[in-house]
C-alpha cells in the first residue's frame, strides 16, 4: 500500500477509517441511549443508520468486521460494565482487573455484530445496495447465533421496545428476535432512502415497508383473550438483606423476614388476605429439607397466614450435591414439588471449565448443580369469601379455583426458550425470584426487570417478580409494571395478579423466526460465493 493510501485511511473522507469508525461509534452511542439507565427506546429505530451508511460505501469485509466489532464492543462495555461491581466489591478484584474482564467479555460478544457487518457487506458488494433489505434478518440471525453459541441473550435490540406495548406484543408471534429485526428495519429503510436511484432499491424499500406493516397487523387477527382468569392476591417480601452476610447471621435475617411477612399479613382481613406469599432469592441459604428448625418455622408461617408460600432454598440430592431451588409450601405446611434452577450463573453459581479455571476462580455464591426440568405446581385457592344472607340462612360462600404456577430464578428471565416451557406445561401464573443485590444500584436492576417484562408479554402471563434488593413488581401480560418496590429498600407489597390460559404463537412454535433468519443469511452467503466465482 502506498503512502497516500495509508494516509487516506485516516482522513475524514467517507472511505477513511477514522470517518467510518466515527459512524460506528455513533451507532453504539445511540444504541446505548436506548437501554437503561437512559432508556430512550425510540432511538433504537435509528441507531444503526450510521453503521449501515458506512457499510454502503464499498468497504471490504475486513473493514466491515472492524466496524461491526467496534459498535458491539462500545455498546456492550458501557451497557453491561455493571458486571465489574461484584468482582470489585465482593470478589476483592482490583478495579483495573475487573474492567479488563469486562472488556474481554465485551470483545467476545462484539464478534456477533462484526459477523453481521461482514455478511451484510458481502451481499452489498456482490448484489448492490438493495440487499440492505436483508439487514433485519441478518441482524436477528447473528443475535440468535450469539445466544446459541455463548448462552448470552442479554440486551437484544428488541428489548429496547418492551415499554411500548403496541410494538412489544409482536414478540407473541416471533419472539424478541422478530422485534430486533423490525427495529433494524427502521435503520435500513432510512439508509435505503439515500440510495433510491440505484437499481432495485425502491423495490427493497417497498418490501420492507410492506413486511413491517404486516407484522404490525398481526394482532388484529388474534382471537379475543379469555377473560375468565382467576384473581390472585399476592404479597411480595423484599427484605433487602446484605448479600455478603455471615453464616451466623442467617437465623437473625430469617426471623426478620418472617416478622416482615407476619406484619404485612396481620392487618388484612377477608378477601384482602393473600393467597400467595413470595419471598425473594436471597443470601439466606435456607436448607428447608435438611434443617428441622428452619422447616418448622416456615411451615408454621404458611399455616398461620393461610397462604401458599414460595421461597428460595438450597435443595439437596442423593449424591450430596446442592441445587439453587424454589420450594412451594401449602397453607397446611406441606411442600409441593421443588424446582431446581437450570440456567446457573457462570462464575456466580458455578465455574465453567472447572478442571482448568476452578483452581483460579471461585464461585461467588456457591458451586451448584443445574436442575433438569421445569416444574409447575397446582395451587388450590379459595378465591371468594363473602357473607351470604337469605331469609333462612346466613353463612359464607366459598369458591375454589386452581392456579398453576411456574417459578424460575433470577437471570433465567433472560432466556425466552426457558420461560416458555412453563406455559407449555400449563402454567397460568409465573413467578420470578431474583437477587440483584450483587450489582448494587447499577443499570443491571432495570435491565433485568425489562427482560422479565418481555417474558410476561411473550408468554401472555402475569409475572410476580420479587427480588431481595429490588426492583420487585407485578409484571402484567399487557406490559405494565405494577406497584414496583425500588432498589435498596426493605418493603412488602400487595398485588392482584390474574391467571391466563391459552398459548401464544411464540409459546407453541418457539424461535421459528430466528431459524428462518439464520437460513436466509446462510443462503445469502452461499449465493455470494457462487456470484463471485
Amino acid at each position: 500500500m502506498t503512502k497516500n493510501k495509508w494516509l487516506s485511511l485516516f482522513t475524514a473522507a467517507p472511505a477513511g477509517l477514522v470517518w467510518q469508525s466515527t459512524l460506528a461509534t455513533a451507532s453504539a452511542l445511540l444504541w446505548l441511549l436506548a437501554v437503561p439507565p437512559f432508556g430512550v427506546g425510540w432511538l433504537a429505530w435509528i441507531a444503526f443508520v450510521p453503521l449501515l451508511y458506512a457499510l454502503c460505501n464499498n468497504v471490504r469485509w475486513t473493514r466491515a468486521l472492524w466496524l461491526g466489532w467496534l459498535t458491539g464492543l462500545l455498546f456492550t462495555f458501557f451497557a453491561a460494565n455493571w458486571i465489574t461491581h461484584p468482582m470489585i466489591h465482593f470478589g476483592g478484584m482490583p478495579a483495573i482487573a475487573a474492567y479488563a474482564v469486562a472488556f474481554l467479555f465485551s470483545a467476545i460478544l462484539a464478534c456477533f455484530p462484526a459477523l453481521f457487518a461482514a455478511i451484510q457487506v458481502t451481499l452489498l458488494n456482490r448484489f448492490g445496495a438493495w440487499t440492505l433489505a436483508f439487514a433485519p434478518m441478518i441482524w436477528a440471525a447473528t443475535e440468535f447465533a450469539r445466544a446459541f453459541i455463548t448462552g448470552i441473550t442479554w440486551n437484544a435490540v428488541g428489548i429496547t421496545q418492551v415499554k411500548t406495548f403496541v410494538v412489544a406484543r409482536l414478540v407473541q408471534y416471533g419472539g424478541v428476535y422478530l422485534l430486533s429485526a423490525l427495529v433494524m428495519a427502521g435503520s435500513a429503510i432510512l439508509v435505503l432512502f439515500t440510495r433510491l436511484k440505484q437499481p432495485r432499491v425502491r423495490h427493497a424499500v417497498s418490501a420492507l415497508l410492506l413486511l413491517s406493516a404486516i407484522a404490525f397487523w398481526l394482532p388484529a387477527f388474534q382471537p379475543p383473550r379469555d377473560s375468565s382468569g382467576v384473581a390472585v392476591n399476592v404479597l411480595g417480601v423484599q427484605p433487602n438483606i446484605p448479600v455478603d452476610i455471615q453464616l451466623g447471621d442467617t437465623s437473625r435475617y430469617l426471623l426478620k423476614t418472617i416478622q416482615m411477612t407476619r406484619s404485612a399479613v396481620a392487618p388484612l382481613q377477608g378477601q384482602a388476605r393473600p393467597d400467595l406469599i413470595v419471598w425473594a432469592e436471597c443470601p439466606l441459604t435456607l436448607f428447608y429439607e435438611n434443617e428441622e428448625d428452619t422447616r418448622t418455622r416456615l411451615n408454621q408461617l404458611a399455616q398461620d397466614t393461610g397462604a401458599f408460600l414460595i421461597i428460595n432454598s438450597a435443595g439437596p440430592d442423593d449424591a450430596n450435591h446442592y441445587f439453587n431451588s424454589v420450594t412451594t409450601l401449602t397453607p397446611k405446611g406441606e411442600a409441593l414439588r421443588r424446582y431446581d434452577k437450570m440456567r446457573l450463573l457462570p462464575f456466580g453459581e458455578y465455574v465453567p471449565w472447572q478442571a482448568v479455571l476452578g483452581r483460579f476462580v471461585p464461585a461467588m455464591v456457591g458451586n451448584f448443580t443445574p436442575g433438569t426440568s421445569a416444574t409447575v405446581n397446582t395451587l388450590r385457592l379459595e378465591t371468594q369469601r363473602q357473607s351470604v344472607t337469605t331469609d333462612e340462612v346466613q353463612g359464607i360462600e366459598r369458591t375454589t379455583s386452581f392456579v398453576r404456577t411456574g417459578a424460575f430464578i433470577c437471570y433465567e428471565a433472560a432466556f425466552p426458550e426457558h420461560v416458555r416451557r412453563y406455559v407449555q406445561q400449563g402454567a397460568t401464573l409465573l413467578v420470578n425470584l431474583s437477587e440483584d443485590g450483587w450489582f448494587g444500584t447499577t443499570a443491571e436492576n432495570e435491565q433485568h426487570l425489562l427482560h422479565t417484562l418481555m417474558r410476561a408479554i411473550e408468554t401472555d402471563r402475569d409475572v410476580v417478580r420479587v427480588t431481595n434488593t429490588g426492583i420487585s413488581a407485578l409484571l402484567t401480560a399487557d406490559g405494565q409494571v405494577v406497584e414496583a418496590m425500588p432498589s435498596a429498600i426493605e418493603a412488602t407489597q400487595r398485588w392482584q395478579a390474574h391467571t391466563r390460559s391459552g398459548q401464544t404463537f411464540y409459546v407453541r412454535h418457539g424461535e421459528w423466526f430466528a431459524w428462518v433468519c439464520l437460513a436466509v443469511s446462510l443462503l445469502g452467503l452461499v449465493m455470494s460465493v457462487f456470484r463471485k466465482n
